[in-house]
């Protein structure tokens, strides 16, 4: 497995989409978390922790609202994404194991796309780790467009987050992604080329 870094809006999984000639499968742990979020039993747990008041009139998490909890800015936030992270992180480990074991035996490489790789530990499990360098105001312009985001509302979710330059620093390879895509892409491919190649050797 080939961790991704990078921070908010960096385009870490739009870059690996366009490498071409590498059987590629995208761990997305966000997207396995909000699934998760959206199963009964998660809900049992998330709604004990915080209360009915997260939940739609239909039964549903609210994940606006829950966003708002675990990102509070007033410092209550942290302990409540602790809390979040205690129930979603095992799951999520869970599935991901289950995803590769069921992958197809025709897979160059699984790569894992978390925005807590580093803090959630999922590092030890990964054979190389690339990061994704895109500006701030580049990042700042998509999460605009794509979530709506102010400037403040970005400043706030990378608060719970390590620092890009933190990020960086455990990196064994970094992508610019601050021009055309295809440049970005033809240097991933690199990178993972390198890494998958690395392990192979390692591994016979």
């Amino acid at each position: 497995m080939i961790g991704i870094l990078g921070g908010i809006g960096s385009g870490k999984s739009t870059v690996v989409r366009h490498v071409t000639d590498l059987q590629l499968e995208i761990l997305d742990a966000d997207k396995i978390g909000h699934e998760l979020l959206e199963t009964l039993a998660v809900q049992e747990q998330v709604g004990n922790a915080f209360g009915t008041s997260i939940f739609r009139p239909d039964g549903t998490i609210d994940r606006s609202e829950l966003a708002k909890r675990v990102f509070d800015p007033t410092g209550a936030g942290g302990r409540s994404l602790k809390q979040l992270e205690e129930i979603l992180h095992p799951a999520i480990r869970r599935t991901i194991h289950e995803k590769i074991q069921q992958a197809s035996r025709d897979v160059d490489a699984f790569i894992l796309d978390a925005a807590l790789l580093l803090e959630a530990g999922w590092a030890a499990e990964c054979d190389g780790l690339i990061f994704i360098e895109t500006p701030r105001s580049i990042r700042l312009e998509r999460v605009r467009k794509t979530r709506g985001w102010s400037e403040q509302e970005l400043s706030r979710r990378e608060s719970a987050q390590w620092s890009t330059e933190r990020k960086r620093e455990h990196a064994d390879f970094v992508v610019d992604n601050s021009g055309a895509i295809d440049e970005a892409a033809a240097q991933m491919k690199q990178a993972l080329t390198s890494i998958i190649n690395r392990h192979s050797h390692r591994s016979s």
